[in-house]
């Protein structure tokens, strides 16, 4: 039964994903979203949240990318409904996803390690 569980959580966030990259192209009209990437969903076993992963590819405008997911939220969500056929529509929580920035630091001290 868990096994089902997790299967069916793990098609639930691959379809958020999918759709919310949708929506954020083309629904979402606010210019600071343009460039988010949207690099990994997560579901609570009980499918009430949902957790977004984010990037941004100028991590100076991770700030106001920040602000304008938060607002863009309740609307999301909304067209999120539009599409599923489950009872209930996840609270969504959107996060910045560092693992790029670690990977690249993590990478350069490598690099300057072998170069010593």
């Amino acid at each position: 039964m868990r096994k089902y569980s997790h299967s069916r959580s793990k098609r639930i966030a691959d379809q958020i994903q999918k759709d919310i990259v949708e929506i954020l192209r083309r629904r979402v009209k606010d210019p600071r979203i343009q460039w988010v990437t949207i690099n990994d969903v997560e579901v609570t076993e009980d499918n009430t949240w949902a957790k977004i992963y984010w990037t941004v590819l100028d991590d100076n405008k991770k700030e106001e990318v920040t602000q304008a997911l938060d607002s863009a939220k309740g609307f999301i969500r909304a067209e999120l409904s539009k599409g599923f056929q489950t009872y209930t529509i996840p609270q969504i929580k959107f996060v910045f996803d560092d693992s790029l920035i670690r990977g690249s630091n993590i990478l350069n001290v490598l690099y300057k390690l072998k170069n010593e």
